[in-house]
């Protein structure tokens, strides 16, 4: 073969293998922006024979993704530096999800795991409706997303000087609109009401541009991502069940002119356990339909860790009790030289002497002698999670305390 044949043979398998080379770091390319733990560096603590890069936003976004696992119970600090903390909290995860070795080093597997259980993604506030505290007058959706989300940023925000890390789970609470005007008065805002509107959203996308957040679990997403406050015309009900996400929406519908008419002979309730919303008929037309919360199937016990069936129990009732302040003598907390020792189930306690405190149950309706009823709470969440109560949002329940009595009749279907 001439020499020039031999020289172009050359230089073809070279360019094949160029070729090659580049299809393979473009697929790979492809796979770390679908997989963002996968793309990043090992994160683990330094040794004589090994060392991580410990990329501080990689780092910070593990941290972000343990402290929203439910699962785990962590309160770690997501400050972007690997330290012991974060280690134990990563062999936590690694053991509660099966990884061995549980070692605590972010490897490949883990990573693996981690873009598994939580498939980070960008989020923006500017897209969500506001967030502010639910009172007479005023509404915001509040969705759980949007809602955690806030709670981890503020509690990312150096500018703030909290007493103690916000709570990350989803509920718009005291300590959430307190920080919140932490926050406003921070960042210099004319505005300091611990009210999330518009200018405040826009120093929150600034504040977590390159922040990966970890998707929502299923059993917290609405239909509908931005959920809108709604307020029909007066008996418009068919475009309300039309409109943002209905039934797993925030929204609560309320027929004025429907409830003048009632009393407590002509009105009746309906519990509807697969979309967690209660109504409250009045005749055959719905005058209020608010979201619930019903019980769970599999809860936890604070204190033994035990899961244990707390569902609803489905049929027809009759409100045998009606107390406005009432105080739970079940479930509470106690107390023991001013600490809590137990909270749950008070007969399951068996400690030394404390003092017990009844959880508040507003506008309390019995069910069943065994202790079911309806009742007044700031804890509404989109699936089961009570020990067997229904929940109602406090502005709900005073309307349908007002307008029911001892034999009313309530339906709770499946």
């Amino acid at each position: 073969m001439p020499k020039q044949s031999v020289w172009q043979a050359e230089m073809s398998r070279h360019m094949y293998l160029f070729r090659f080379l580049f299809l393979t770091s473009l697929l790979t390319a492809s796979l770390m922006g679908k997989d963002y733990f996968i793309s990043q560096g090992d994160m683990c603590t330094a040794a004589i024979d090994h060392h991580c890069p410990n990329d501080p936003l990689a780092v910070k976004n593990l941290q972000i993704a343990l402290m929203a696992d439910k699962k785990l119970h962590l309160n770690i600090q997501p400050d972007g530096i690997w330290g012991h903390d974060t280690e134990v909290a990563v062999t936590l995860f690694q053991s509660l999800y099966g990884i061995e070795p549980a070692d605590g080093w972010v490897g490949l597997s883990t990573k693996a795991k981690l873009d598994k259980v939580y498939h980070s993604q960008p989020f923006s506030f500017q897209a969500q409706g506001d967030i502010c505290e639910e009172v007479d007058g005023q509404e915001c959706p509040n969705d759980y997303e949007a809602v955690r989300n806030l709670q981890i940023v503020l509690n990312l925000d150096e500018n703030l000087s909290l007493k103690e890390p916000v709570k990350v789970d989803g509920m718009f609470g005291a300590q959430t609109k307190e920080a919140i005007i932490a926050f406003q008065k921070a960042h210099g805002m004319v505005q300091i009401d611990g009210w999330i509107g518009r200018g405040s959203k826009r120093i929150l996308d600034q504040l977590t541009e390159g922040t990966l957040f970890p998707q929502v679990p299923k059993r917290y997403r609405t239909a509908s991502k931005v959920v809108r406050t709604f307020r029909p015309r007066a008996g418009n009900y068919k475009d309300f069940k039309k409109f943002g996400g209905y039934p797993r929406s925030y929204s609560i519908y309320k027929n004025v002119k429907l409830l003048k008419k009632a009393n407590k002979n002509n009105t009746h309730i309906v519990v509807d356990i697969s979309q967690q919303r209660i109504k409250l008929f009045v005749g055959n037309k719905v005058a209020i339909d608010s979201p619930c919360t019903t019980g769970a199937k599999r809860k936890i016990e604070p204190n033994t860790k035990t899961y244990r069936d707390k569902h609803t129990p489905k049929g027809h009732f009759k409100i045998t009790e009606k107390i406005a302040d009432k105080r739970s003598t079940i479930f509470g907390k106690l107390y023991r030289n001013g600490k809590l020792v137990w909270r749950g189930d008070r007969r399951k306690y068996h400690g030394p002497k404390a003092k017990y405190v009844g959880a508040s149950l507003k506008n309390w309706m019995r069910l069943t002698s065994s202790g079911i009823g309806l009742h007044g709470s700031k804890y509404i969440k989109r699936y089961p999670a009570t020990n067997g109560c229904v929940r109602v949002p406090y502005r709900v329940v005073k309307q349908v305390f007002k307008y029911t009595k001892v034999g009313t009749h309530v339906d709770i279907v499946p």
